[in-house]
C-alpha cells in the first residue's frame, strides 16, 4: 500500500480547487464572465482543466512536499506544542479517550514504560516517542495502521501545501506586486490553513492510538 498516494489524488485536486477560489476572489474569473463567453475566462478554465495543468501542479507538489521537511511539517501543524507520540502513554494513563480500549489495560501492559519514565520534560517527551516507535514498528503493515498513518499524512501535507499557499500568495501579491493583493484571499487561505491543521491533529492522534490498539489487542 501506497501511503502516499494522495500527492496525485487529493492533494492535486485541492491545490486545483484553491486556485480555482483565489482566481474567483480576485474576480480574474466570474461566473458572469463565463456565461459571457469571455475568452479570457474562457482561456483559464481551459488551462486549469487540462491534463497538463494537473501534471504540472501534481509536479509542483512532488517537489514541495521533497523539499519540506518533517521537522518544518511538524511544527506548520503542530507548532511547538509536543506531537501525540511524544505524550502518548502519560495521556492514555489518566484518561484513554478511546473506545476501543481502557486506561486499565494500558498501564498493565505498559508497567515497565512507566515505572522508567524520566523526570524531565523533554527526556520524557522523547522517551515516549521512542517507546512508541517501537510498537509503531512491530505493527505499522497492519491495515488499520496503514489507513490510519496515510489518513494523518495526507491531512498534514495539506495543511503544509495550504500554509506554502499563503505564503507564496503573499510574496507574489503584497512584496512583489505580481498579482492584486486581496485580503479576501488571504482569509481564505488561512482559514483552510486552521481546518486543516485541526484535521492532522485529530487525525495524528488516531493514529498514534490505532497503534497502541494494534499492540493491546492482536489479531487471533
Amino acid at each position: 500500500m501506497n501511503i502516499k498516494d494522495y500527492r496525485e489524488k487529493e492533494l492535486k485536486t485541492l491545490v486545483i480547487a484553491n486556485i480555482l477560489v483565489i482566481l474567483c476572489l480576485n474576480e480574474l474569473i466570474t461566473f458572469e464572465g463565463i456565461l459571457e463567453e469571455n475568452s479570457y475566462m474562457k482561456l483559464l478554465v481551459t488551462i486549469i482543466n487540462s491534463g497538463l495543468f494537473a501534471a504540472i501542479i501534481y509536479t509542483m507538489v512532488t517537489v514541495f512536499d521533497c523539499m519540506i521537511s518533517s521537522k518544518l511539517k511538524r511544527y506548520i501543524v503542530f507548532w511547538w506544542f509536543p506531537m501525540p507520540g511524544e505524550t502518548i502513554f502519560s495521556d492514555i494513563k489518566t484518561d484513554a479517550k478511546d473506545e476501543r480500549f481502557t486506561s486499565a489495560e494500558a498501564i498493565e501492559a505498559y508497567q515497565d514504560i512507566y515505572n522508567n519514565l524520566p523526570s524531565g520534560k523533554k527526556a520524557c517527551h522523547q522517551y515516549e516517542n521512542s517507546k512508541w516507535h517501537e510498537l509503531l514498528r512491530q505493527h505499522e503493515s497492519e491495515t488499520k495502521v496503514l489507513v490510519a498513518h496515510r489518513d494523518y499524512l495526507m491531512c498534514r501535507d495539506m495543511a503544509t501545501v495550504i500554509g506554502v499557499m499563503l505564503f507564496l500568495y503573499m510574496i507574489f501579491s503584497f512584496a512583489m506586486k505580481l498579482i492584486t493583493f486581496d485580503k479576501k484571499a488571504v482569509i481564505y487561505l488561512g482559514a483552510v490553513y486552521f481546518v486543516c491543521m485541526i484535521a492532522a491533529r485529530a487525525k495524528s492522534k488516531r493514529f498514534v492510538k490505532t497503534v497502541i490498539v494494534c499492540d493491546l489487542h492482536p489479531k487471533k
